[in-house]
């Protein structure tokens, strides 16, 4: 045969050259053909060939037919790259790739159509003489044996190439012993002629057994497939069993086909038939009567609905690969038999529906699961059931209600049908009939009904889980509107059941299908919100859980299995956070967006109260008390909701953490009883394992306390935290997840703990800290033993390797609290040996400073591998630790780290010269030095960057130094700036009040007047050397503070006179003389000589002699003033024992303030710490306070943490996920980063002014805005958190950096915004400190 001139490239393809390309590759696959043994395994080894047979492509066919493509579509390929690469950008087709669209180009060709047409033809005829050779072989072979065998001799039959097995291999496998045909269309029409239904039956049989030799795609392509199909139709419906199952068979073979077209016809035919069952031959039983699967006509009609139930499963697995037109004919076939009902006889029963056999073979419809999951062909399935079929999900709603309406009546027949289908299922063999042991063999009417309940509630539930589908509520329904509330109300009815056993079922009882619906849609956020969070749906859940709280008499409470089936569908609601704010604020609160705590008949309220009564064992006594399996449940549930900072808040006031502990400690009595050897009894070992699970369970709720911060004072005040660390430390180091629910490890927990004193004492305690330090000097210099070393390590090139990058960000939260720190390192000296071997290990934080950070020996330096990256890593872990004031007076009093970083320095120079020499190391110290020393906000210093620039000249621009003072090109030229104007409306408010006009309404105009000078556009023109504005504020604090101390609601704590205490103890420590002669501790002294520097740089107060003596006093003042009002504390806390160890970072901002003028500083003190906001803004004010509860006290908590930091954590959850989500992911908590800005007044984040304005703002506007000035910085640095925690350095970036461009007053309005919403939930907790 020619080739067109047309096709490129095409000429070289000829009949002559693919026949024994052809004859090669067949004569090698011969014997795989052989081994087959059917002509669907044949089939199938020829489709998927280059799979399995390794020398596919070394097959000259093959080969022939890939040098043709190349010739012909390579140039059209290398146009296309070509193509791509001059227009620069993807092509515009939706989600398609490059690739995907230049084959589509190709594939669209004329060259491809010309290639593949070409390639047909030639090998169909190189085929055909293939096939022509064989029979002359053939025919050349018997007439050879019948000249030597003679007559009256029988040969066997000849396989050919390919042949059937025999008839008990597969549907196919009654045509067998017979070869592989091609017949033409002549052939084709005389055996449709044959199939006729008014043929004889064993002529239609033949006709049959001749289709099923041969191949399906070339059944479909002949001219009489439509006579074909109809009698294949006919034969199916025929009376006659064995007609009827070769048609089966040969369908079933046909399915195997890769053609979509052919599958399409094969099915079609076969749901065509079965709608013709049920329309024109009658009634195919009724549910009065039931179904016996044994009875021919049953079989039949089973097994067809068996092949058709098979296809409905597997054609989504490939569907979307077919053409549209495939789809919705394959949708539209089925939906049409579905809904297909037949015609109820006048006065007969109920007739059984093509939805009952299919639901026997498929109870919890898996096919409409399938067809659901994807757009492509749930889009088709719905608007098809909406536009034509809608009788049949009109038909699901009414007999599911119908089955539920039925619940009212005894359910003794519905228990026996529910565990007869637990037990039994109706057969999977071929043959119905021949049913085995244990299968079924009738079906009564309930169970035909339950069985249809079943398909329908799954069918169903899975439409609501889609906006689409739940479109089709409401559903009228006896002349009633039935909505998506009605239904699930209906069915959240079946789980109270009263005649469930007392363990829940894992198969086909309502109940577990009820729940596992529930469970499936509240794990779906859309179809949760419009489904199941409904203060009608979540009522009727809970009432078998209030039944147990208020038992009716006469009236028997639900059993264990329903309170288990609603606890587990409580816990995926608590999961998700609309579920989470619907159980805590029911469905009002939930759309409104903002908690209301007094709201005390929502569904957490309910819960939590029957968790404590369980627990307490003070449930009502009418029952038996509920097993540990359902208490523990409803802990769990409990649990999901107090680890959230919203959730504790409704919940804290039911004690629940202190019923936990006390039920933990009683069954750890019961443990050790238990495990103690006793004779052997029965039983025994499995209450001691139960008793055992419930210990771990108990032990596990009570430390998911710690999730917040609030919390984790709760935790603290059970007496059990360090047995809760212990088992956190335990999990942790499997790294276990916290919870089934829970997507994350114990990183955010282990962080949250290690932010106060008590948590570090028990990560101490526990082995925690030294397993870290351990981990992570391995890491840094010995490297892992269980790595197969095939190359050398490289060289790292960051800072901080990536494999220490992890224990690097370990090491910071656990370092990231002044308080945690403290514990860990006060009064802790270091070793300074003069030699270490190789094997001395750091233990602990003391000897990770002391190996890593503070390298100033040879001895230090030799004992590290690699030197260069160990202590570059220990500078960097310095300079994080650093961003905390306290923790640096703390290092630099205790350690000298400056003088140690400058010996270093010093001797890093060049012999020649004594210049400094520029290397990472004498980077990294000069950036701590620099940092340590100068302090300000974002645009009151400079600090030198810790890499060198591009610039090849000059790299490192920046002086380095080997001693204090620090170069003046680092220090930034201040000027004090007026950010209002003089004549503002505040000063003259404040000018024109008198003293005794100081009440509630001077105060709130005070406070209108401070927000509309704070939120107008500031005159930054002229710079003010003398901080004028300064002098305003002040002024209005006086006032105000004045004013306040009137209001009862500001004044807790008592008022104080300085001088009658001090002589009524006849203290002579507090006169001046008294205070003169003592001396501050080494912390408060180096933060005095801090405060003045940054005052001198801002222009505030002069570096002088005098300045610091007054500093210096005015904390001996205060000192003296606290300390009267401490306790002294037994505590094995070093935080407690004494004074407060940090320094008074709020008395420091007000000396300044006041241009060091501590006698009016002193002053405004006494009278502020009277007012609630003292005990917020002023840090030392409630250290080991009188005025707190001994629990609180001894906790060594401050209420910074255990209240405004939790409180910044629940606001910013709702107003701001994105970033509350972050640091999740990140192991780091917004309360450490909150509570460490607070502790020293944004001293190093906020300039100067801001710094002002912050403490006004909560002065004047209320203590509650130091939480809402939290979340608008964290709010303000929306874009940076969640680009650092990309880059997995946010607690890096937090501590570090400073907060540029934040101004309190651009953010009042949204701060006021939040004090609308929250200040009713705030502020009550912030004033009852005696009770948090």
């Amino acid at each position: 045969m020619s080739t067109p001139a047309s096709s490129s490239g095409m000429s070289s393809l000829k009949a002559q050259d693919v026949l024994p390309a052809l004859r090669q590759m067949m004569k090698n696959l011969e014997p795989n053909i052989r081994a087959s043994g059917s002509m669907d395994a044949a089939e199938d080894l020829m489709l998927h060939l280059e799979e399995r047979d390794p020398s596919f492509h070394r097959y000259e066919f093959v080969k022939l037919i890939r040098s043709n493509i190349e010739e012909s579509l390579g140039p059209l390929m290398d146009e296309e790259i070509e193509k791509y690469a001059r227009s620069g950008q993807a092509y515009d087709t939706g989600q398609d790739t490059v690739v995907q669209t230049m084959v589509a180009h190709l594939v669209n060709s004329p060259a491809y159509s010309n290639l593949t047409q070409q390639l047909m033809v030639e090998t169909k005829s190189a085929v055909d003489n293939l096939t022509r050779e064989f029979q002359e072989e053939q025919e050349a072979q018997q007439a050879l044996e019948s000249r030597v065998e003679g007559p009256g001799f029988r040969r066997a039959p000849s396989f050919g190439y390919l042949s059937q097995s025999s008839d008990n291999d597969s549907c196919g496998s009654s045509l067998n012993n017979s070869d592989f045909m091609f017949p033409n269309q002549k052939e084709f029409e005389q055996i449709g002629e044959k199939m006729d239904q008014r043929q004889p039956v064993e002529t239609r049989i033949e006709a049959i057994e001749q289709l099923g030799r041969i191949p399906p795609t070339e059944v479909l392509s002949s001219d009489n497939w439509s006579q074909l199909k109809k009698g294949l139709m006919d034969a199916l419906g025929d009376a006659n069993e064995q007609l009827a199952d070769k048609s089966l068979k040969l369908h079933a073979r046909m399915f195997s086909s890769s053609q979509h077209s052919m599958n399409r016809e094969v099915y079609t035919s076969l749901v065509e038939h079965l709608n013709m069952q049920f329309t024109y031959k009658g009634q195919k039983g009724d549910l009065k009567t039931g179904l016996d699967v044994t009875s021919p006509s049953a079989c039949r009609l089973l097994r067809r609905f068996r092949l058709m139930n098979e296809f409905m499963c597997v054609v989504p697995s490939y569907w979307i690969r077919c053409p549209d037109k495939f789809l919705e004919e394959v949708i539209d076939s089925t939906l049409y038999l579905l809904h297909t009902h037949p015609t109820k006889a006048l006065g007969g029963a109920e007739p059984l529906t093509p939805v009952h056999y299919l639901a026997m073979l498929d109870k919890k419809a898996g096919w409409f699961k399938k067809w659901m999951h994807g757009n492509y062909s749930r889009t088709v399935v719905l608007r098809m059931l909406k536009e034509k079929y809608r009788a049949l999900i009109d038909n699901a709603v009414k007999k599911s209600l119908e089955f539920c309406e039925s619940r009212k009546q005894p359910h003794s027949l519905l228990d026996e049908v529910t565990s007869a289908l637990q037990r039994e299922s109706i057969s999977t063999d071929s043959q119905l009939p021949n049913v085995g042991e244990g299968k079924r063999t009738t079906y009564a009417g309930p169970e035909l009904e339950y069985i249809y309940f079943i398909h329908s509630l799954c069918m169903l539930g899975r439409m609501l889980l889609y906006s689409k589908g739940r479109a089709f509520f409401p559903i009228k329904v006896k002349d009633k509107e039935v909505k998506v509330t009605d239904l699930l109300v209906s069915f959240v009815q079946l789980l109270s059941l009263p005649n469930q056993s007392t363990r829940p079922y894992t198969g086909l009882d309502a109940a577990s299908l009820v729940a596992d619906v529930l469970k499936m849609i509240a794990g779906c956020e859309a179809a949760l919100v419009e489904c199941l969070c409904k203060d009608a749906v979540v009522s009727v859940l809970l009432e078998p859980v209030k039944a147990r709280l208020m038992p009716t008499k006469g009236k028997k409470a639900a059993g264990e299995a329903t309170l288990l089936h609603i606890a587990d569908i409580l816990s995926c609601l608590a999961s998700s956070q609309t579920g989470r704010r619907m159980l805590l604020y029911g469905e009002a609160g939930n759309k409104a967006g903002k908690p209301n705590r007094n709201i005390s008949s929502t569904a957490a309220h309910t819960i939590v109260e029957f968790a404590t009564r369980a627990l307490s064992s003070t449930l009502p006594s009418e029952e038996s008390s509920p097993s540990y399996e359902v208490v523990g449940a409803y802990v769990f549930v409990c649990r999901q909701l107090y680890s959230t900072c919203e959730g504790l808040s409704v919940m804290h006031s039911y004690k629940l953490h202190a019923c936990i502990a006390e039920a933990w400690r009683m069954a750890s009595h019961e443990a050790d009883i238990a495990t103690t050897p006793l004779p052997a009894v029965e039983g025994d070992q499995t209450d001691s394992r139960r008793v055992l699970l419930w210990e771990e369970s108990l032990i596990d709720n009570l430390l998911n306390f710690a999730a917040t911060p609030k919390g984790l004072l709760l935790l603290q005040q059970t007496g059990h935290i360090n047995e809760c660390v212990d088992y956190m430390y335990a999990r942790y180091a499997k790294k276990l997840q916290v919870s089934k629910h829970e997507k994350f490890g114990y990183g955010v927990m282990v962080t949250q703990v290690a932010a106060t004193a008590p948590g570090m004492v028990a990560l101490q305690s526990t082995g925690f800290i030294k397993a870290l330090v351990n981990e992570l000097w391995t890491q840094l210099e010995c490297g892992r033993d269980d790595v197969r070393v095939i190359r050398p390590t490289p060289i790292p090139v960051d800072p901080i390797d990536r494999t220490a990058h992890k224990s690097f960000t370990a090491v910071l939260n656990l370092l990231s609290s002044f308080p945690a720190v403290y514990e860990a390192l006060a009064e802790q000296k270091l070793q300074n040996a003069e030699s270490y071997t190789f094997r001395d290990m750091p233990n602990d934080m003391g000897g990770l400073i002391e190996r890593l950070i503070l390298v100033d020996t040879p001895a230090k330096m030799h004992a590290l591998f690699n030197y260069e990256q160990s202590h570059t890593f220990g500078l960097r872990v310095l300079s994080v630790m650093c961003s905390c004031l306290d923790t640096f007076l703390l290092l630099e009093t205790q350690y000298k780290v400056q003088e140690s970083l400058l010996g270093c320095q010093a001797e890093n120079v060049k012999e020649e010269s004594n210049e400094l020499i520029i290397d990472a190391l004498s980077v990294e110290r000069n950036h701590v030095l620099v940092r340590t020393y100068l302090i300000g906000g974002p645009s009151e210093r400079k600090l030198p960057p810790r890499v060198l620039l591009e610039d090849g000249r000059d790299p490192y621009p920046f002086p380095l130094f080997s001693s204090f003072p620090i170069p003046k090109s680092y220090p930034t030229t201040m000027a004090g700036r007026s950010a209002m104007k003089q004549d503002s409306e505040l000063s003259r408010y404040l000018s024109q009040t008198k003293t005794a006009e100081k009440n509630q309404a001077w105060l709130d105009g005070c406070r209108k007047a401070f927000c509309k000078v704070l939120t107008s556009k500031p005159d930054l023109a002229k710079a003010n050397e003398d901080w004028k504005e300064l002098t305003v504020l002040v002024d209005m604090l006086e006032k105000v503070v004045q004013g306040q101390i009137k209001v009862q609601e500001e004044t807790i704590f008592p008022k104080v006179d300085y001088k009658v205490m001090a002589r009524d103890r006849r203290d002579v420590h507090g006169s001046d003389k008294g205070l003169k002669s003592q001396s501050l501790s080494a912390v408060q002294q180096l933060g005095v000589q801090l405060t003045i520097r940054y005052g001198t740089h801002l222009n505030l107060v002069k570096n002088s002699k005098d300045t610091k003596e007054q500093l210096s006093h005015l904390l001996k003042q205060v000192r003296f003033f606290l300390r009267q009002q401490q306790r002294n504390i037994d505590c094995q806390l070093r935080l407690l024992q004494g004074e407060y160890v940090g320094h008074d970072w709020f008395t420091s901002t007000l000396f300044l303030m006041m241009m060091g003028k501590s006698e009016r500083c002193w002053n405004f003190l006494l009278k502020f710490s009277t007012l609630l906001s003292s005990g917020y803004l002023w840090m030392p004010r409630l250290h080991a306070s009188a005025h707190l509860p001994v629990p609180l006290t001894v906790s060594g908590i401050h209420p910074v943490y255990y209240c405004s930091a939790h409180y910044v954590e629940l606001i910013l959850q709702a107003e701001v996920p994105a970033v509350a989500s972050a640091f999740r992911m990140s192991g780091y908590t917004p309360s450490q980063i909150c509570q460490h800005w607070l502790r020293q007044c944004f001293w190093n984040y906020l300039d100067w002014l801001e710094i002002c304005h912050y403490l006004c703002t909560c002065i004047v506007l209320g203590v509650d805005y130091q939480v809402y000035t939290c979340v608008a910085i964290l709010r303000h640095l929306t874009h940076d958190i969640l680009q650092h925690t990309q880059n997995q350095d946010l607690q890096v970036f937090l501590k570090e950096q400073p907060i540029p461009g934040f101004r309190v007053g651009e953010h009042l309005e949204f701060m006021q915004q939040l004090e609308e919403r929250y200040r009713q939930t705030v502020q009550p907790d912030m004033r009852n400190l005696a009770k948090p």
